[in-house]
């Protein structure tokens, strides 16, 4: 048990540090609207998965991906310097759908509402009517 909190806060630290590397270290122009959403590590921190998302076109999340491939060893080693621990995790970065995903649903379901509403709009009767 205490295992495990101590990987979530772990988790929690490396998704800061790399967050802070990733938005104010790297001067990399195809790191524009990318968001580091997660961190998963490994029980024995041999390796470590962070999850980005982004909310631009297929080719900017395609020039996102390799921006993030190019800046793993200077995020990783970030990562390190504040774990303070004898193995630190090698990272390797994966897209997270979970945000487009959330964007798609919402967007369903703001288009039935406005289904709804017409067709209440459309089945009442104007006052001149009755």
């Amino acid at each position: 048990m205490s295992d495990d909190i101590r990987i979530l806060r772990l988790e929690k630290l490396a998704l800061q540090r790399a967050s802070e590397v990733v938005l104010r270290e790297l001067s990399d122009p195809r790191l524009t609207f990318v968001t580091l959403t997660r961190v998963s590590l490994a029980k024995d921190l041999s390796y470590g998965t962070v999850y980005w998302s982004s909310l631009g076109t297929p080719g900017a999340r395609s020039k996102a991906e390799h921006a993030l491939r190019d800046a793993t060893g200077v995020v990783q080693s970030a990562v390190a310097k504040v774990f303070r621990t004898r193995r630190s995790p090698k990272l390797r970065f994966e897209f997270d759908p979970s945000i487009e995903g959330s964007i798609r649903v919402g967007s369903i379901l703001n288009r039935l509402e406005k289904e709804r509403e017409e067709r209440e709009t459309v089945g009442e009767k104007s006052p001149e009517e009755e």
